[in-house]
């Protein structure tokens, strides 16, 4: 084996990783071209890929029939637990929500159980002035979607004193 010194002086640097590792070095050009090969020119993910969000699918678009279908399953499963509190558990998935840009004003909780209907604003809602000059004051999904999106909680105290909360956006 050579020196550093016998390397530097011969100009073969890519001899002496070699001698150092005992591995033939691959070039940038070989690591692109095998990364190419193995996981598809570059692209993160896969087409299999199906998750709330992808590439095709917002979330944002809640207006879309399947969008509201996605979100109704994640809104759904919170009656899959039982709570000491209901209230506590709507207005944790109202926080949820709002990860989504989804905005709820829900009326109080009261009694053993019940029925409680919210409005739902998206990013805010809209307010200014239409292409036509009049004003715009509105949810952000009503214009998108013919009345809006309503967050619908029905809850139920059980035997055991927990309650049961069942919610869907309509």
């Amino acid at each position: 084996m050579k020196t550093l010194k016998q390397h530097i002086k011969e100009k073969s640097l890519e001899d002496f990783e070699e001698d150092l590792t005992g591995v033939e070095m691959k070039t940038l050009k070989q690591h692109m071209k095998e990364s190419q090969s193995k996981y598809g020119k570059g692209n993160v993910g896969t087409p299999e890929v199906n998750s709330v969000e992808d590439g095709n699918i917002g979330v944002h678009n809640i207006h879309d029939p399947k969008i509201l279908e996605r979100v109704n399953a994640f809104v759904g499963s919170i009656a899959e637990q039982e709570y000491l509190n209901p209230g506590a558990a709507v207005e944790q998935l109202a926080n949820k929500l709002k990860t989504l840009g989804l905005d709820v004003k829900l009326p109080a909780m009261e009694g053993a159980t019940g029925k409680v209907v919210g409005e739902v604003c998206q990013f805010g809602g809209r307010f200014g002035k239409d292409l036509d000059g009049s004003d715009i004051n509105d949810d952000g999904i009503s214009h998108k979607k013919e009345g809006g999106l309503k967050l619908e909680v029905k809850f139920e105290k059980l035997e055991n004193g927990s309650s049961k909360v069942f919610a869907k956006l309509v």
